[in-house]
């Protein structure tokens, strides 16, 4: 009960940082900051995920026909003004605002919506790229129409009900691009679209960076800043040394370990970001070992999370209680105690499970940021009940590569280091609903996938649950289906939980008015940042 209490209160004074962001300077207008990206991709192609430094492009100078507000999950208007939902739940009808234009002062339309929805279909459309896989993100697999019945109006028709439909309009691949952008092809739209948010591109380096300007002809006023860069480096070590030399404003990309002598740095402050990001083991549960329920136990069992939080990630994180974060619908403070430390349970199970010890497991994880520290903690704590890890340290594109493709597994022979068993990883949300977070272990939606979890005998039972969660607007049935799918989850472990991020945002102290939330969460709209010079 104390240490419920304790969870309890840490929580509340998370939420507190993270959505009260306070000074008492009245905003200014003007001047310029730079934000480190961990890496920026080649395109700035909204249907195609090419890292977090390209959303962070995108997220400022993007905007949809709604946004989410990420503390409560709900969409909240944006390019639309208003929107209704047929009785059935299959029919959105989007108006939109009045006076709305894209960055070029060109009308936002409802055609122009149509076709930036939809031009993943659209072979003969200019701007069309074979895969954009992103796409399916807001929805289009369940789409039966998208038309404009006149200039201010869109309606969607839906095949089946999808309650999390209109906050799936908030995603980045569902920013609505200016018609003369998508005329012009695409190479226009992956060098210099141009779209409805609060900034503009000035220009784009791929690869390296983008300069960003305030767009005077955003709908909801101009922001506060004149100047926004966004700056890829290579590394963490880089982005501390660009911060501490004053060439860097603010990120999430830092080394975590130098967070607390930063906080207490003149000139530096350390937000406290929200806890959107769900850090986990993923089992490949058609491998053995890992296809003995017993030994994902026992795995379960053997890490310290307590050690991992403090010794990896220097203190931010919180103990896990399943795949759902606490600001998901459905997440349930007491199922912490499934997460709980038991090296004695561990071992014996080990011992009951009738394999010799010590058992050859191979750990992946992407060689950056806090994956080696965790990489090596972990492989300790498995380490000293039973198991033989060899650590599997890879670039980005190898890791994803590996963990992606887990169907493969199926021709690989059992000691083939390229068949996948363990792999950490995280999940966070774009649209702030549990079946964000949930659909990757969908067998429908998301088939093998990284757990291979449809071999698994309550797949079916997750997956329809999460059918259901999708079909309902009841909020009280939607609640106690995502407390039973996590449920079952913590009972099948294709996952183990390791901790709920709650990342550190660095920020020199002239930056104001900082959305950490939504940083934590990878989604960073800078347009109420100011600066006191």
């Amino acid at each position: 009960m104390k240490s419920s209490r304790l969870w309890s209160l840490l929580l509340v004074g998370l939420l507190l940082l993270t959505f009260t962001t306070v000074s008492a300077q009245d905003p200014q207008v003007g001047g310029s900051i730079v934000w480190a990206a961990d890496s920026m991709g080649d395109t700035l192609e909204n249907g195609i995920w090419t890292g977090f430094g390209s959303i962070n492009v995108l997220d400022n100078i993007g905007e949809g026909l709604v946004r989410v507000d990420f503390s409560t999950g709900e969409p909240v208007p944006a390019l639309a003004e208003s929107w209704t939902v047929s009785d059935d739940g299959l029919t959105y009808t989007f108006n939109l605002r009045d006076g709305a234009v894209f960055s070029d002062g060109t009308p936002v339309t409802a055609d122009a919506v149509v076709r930036s929805l939809t031009r993943d279909t659209n072979t003969a459309d200019p701007a069309y790229v074979e895969g954009m896989y992103m796409f399916p993100g807001h929805g289009t697999a369940n789409w039966e129409s998208v038309t404009a019945p006149d200039a201010d109006t869109v309606v969607m028709t839906l095949i089946a009900p999808d309650a999390t439909q209109a906050a799936k309009l908030s995603r980045p691949s569902a920013y609505i691009i200016s018609p003369a952008t998508l005329d012009a092809g695409a190479e226009a739209v992956g060098t210099n679209p141009v779209f409805a948010g609060a900034f503009k591109i000035d220009s784009f380096i791929p690869g390296q960076e983008a300069v960003l300007s305030a767009n005077e002809s955003y709908w909801a006023g101009r922001p506060y800043l004149d100047q926004l860069i966004i700056r890829a480096y290579p590394d963490e070590a880089s982005i501390l040394t660009a911060l501490e030399a004053g060439e860097v404003d603010i990120t999430t990309s830092a080394p975590f370990l130098a967070a607390p002598r930063l906080a207490e740095t003149e000139g530096y402050r350390v937000e406290v970001g929200g806890p959107l990001v769900s850090l986990f083991l993923g089992i490949n549960v058609a491998n053995p070992p890992f296809d003995q329920l017993e030994i994902r136990q026992a795995v379960n069992a053997a890490i310290n999370r307590d050690t991992l939080i403090l010794g990896a990630l220097s203190g931010y994180g919180l103990a896990p209680a399943g795949l759902l974060g606490p600001l998901d619908v459905g997440f349930d403070e007491s199922l912490a105690s499934a997460s709980a430390y038991n090296p004695e349970l561990a071992a014996t199970l080990i011992a009951e499970s009738g394999l010799a010890t010590p058992i050859p497991v191979n750990l992946s994880y992407e060689n950056n940021r806090f994956w080696p520290a965790m990489a090596e903690l972990i492989a300790l704590d498995l380490e000293a009940v039973g198991f033989d890890v060899t650590l599997d340290p890879l670039d980005s594109g190898s890791f994803w590569g590996k963990v992606g493709d887990s169907s493969a597994d199926e021709v690989l022979s059992e000691t083939d280091p390229s068949r996948m068993q363990l792999s950490i990883n995280q999940r966070s949300t774009f649209i702030a609903d549990p079946d964000d977070r949930l659909q990757v272990l969908d067998t429908v939606r998301a088939p093998y996938g990284q757990a291979n979890y449809q071999v698994l005998p309550t797949s079916a039972d997750f997956t329809q649950l999460l059918a259901d969660g999708l079909a309902s607007t009841d909020s009280a049935e939607r609640l106690a289906i995502y407390q039973e799918a996590n449920q079952i989850l913590l009972n099948d472990l294709p996952y183990v939980y390791l901790t709920y991020l709650t990342p550190p945002v660095f920020v020199t102290s002239r930056v104001q008015n900082v959305p950490v939330n939504t940083a934590a969460a990878g989604r960073v709209s800078l347009r109420e940042v100011w600066v006191s010079e």
